[in-house]
């Protein structure tokens, strides 16, 4: 079999709804990883919280974070890139945001870091350790930050078509209903794999993604075959092709299970 470039999100897709990565996804990673293929983690989690999923892997993978903001080597402990917003335009956000929105609560990744303003709501298991402030603005890490994070009240799905509209010149998506994400312009999944994948010597055709949410969609639509878990929000399974079993049931692995039997690639 060809050798192959897999890439994988987390939440939603290869954990389940605990959280935890099951010992038969391990036991499949495994298997496709001795095989000769490269597995790689792409995820809108920041390092710190992929850490213990790339532990519980073996420590071998390369993960694509903050949607593509950071790209982190968890075999060697190290950043391979890092594409954060400029100044200018975190001010710019910050502006369009407030005007529109005077009750907006924001966060921000600033390098492996996570800064929050006070009223800004997350599980304390997401935000033990960030830095609290009152406004992103009156901080000295606005240059540097990897994304913005916007809450208002309500769930994200409900207020992301209307902070996107507001932002026309950043990449804005979702990965959960806690908060809209914001990026600098062109920076996805996608366009980190792409340059991933390029210096490992894999085109798009090589690539196998799994995806459940629209933070993905730029991802599953670049890799040349994308697959979808049956739990997937309605816009990525009207996207792909392919759906496999859901996150609580293993799909990924048992599509992946499937590949390295040599049989049929879907489930």
């Amino acid at each position: 079999m060809k050798r192959r470039m897999i890439v994988c999100d987390l939440d939603g897709t290869l954990l389940d709804s605990s959280g935890r990565v099951s010992a038969r996804t391990r036991s499949a990673i495994r298997r496709v990883q001795e095989a000769g293929h490269l597995f790689v983690i792409a995820t809108a989690r920041p390092v710190r919280d992929t850490r213990k999923v790339a532990a519980a892997l073996g420590n071998r993978s390369v993960a694509v974070c903050g949607n593509g903001s950071v790209v982190y080597d968890f075999a060697r402990g190290e950043v391979v890139e890092y594409v954060p917003l400029v100044r200018t335009d975190v001010t710019s956000a910050l502006l369009a945001l407030r005007g529109r929105f005077p009750e907006v609560r924001m966060g921000a990744e600033h390098g492996l870091e996570m800064v929050l303003e006070e009223r800004f709501d997350l599980p304390l298991t997401l935000c033990r350790h960030a830095l609290r402030v009152r406004r992103l603005e009156e901080t000295l890490l606005l240059q540097g930050a990897g994304k913005l994070m916007v809450q208002l009240d309500g769930v994200a799905g409900g207020y992301f078509a209307e902070v996107r509209a507001l932002l026309p010149d950043f990449e804005v998506t979702i990965s959960a209903n806690l908060f809209c994400e914001v990026m600098r312009r062109g920076v996805t999944k996608a366009r980190a794999l792409e340059r991933l994948a390029l210096a490992a010597g894999f085109g798009s055709g090589d690539v196998i993604a799994f995806g459940d949410m629209p933070n993905d969609l730029p991802m599953l639509l670049w890799a040349g075959r994308a697959v979808a878990v049956a739990n997937a929000h309605p816009d990525v399974l009207a996207a792909v092709a392919e759906v496999t079993g859901s996150n609580d049931d293993d799909g990924v692995a048992t599509w992946l299970d499937r590949m390295a039997a040599g049989g049929p690639f879907t489930g």
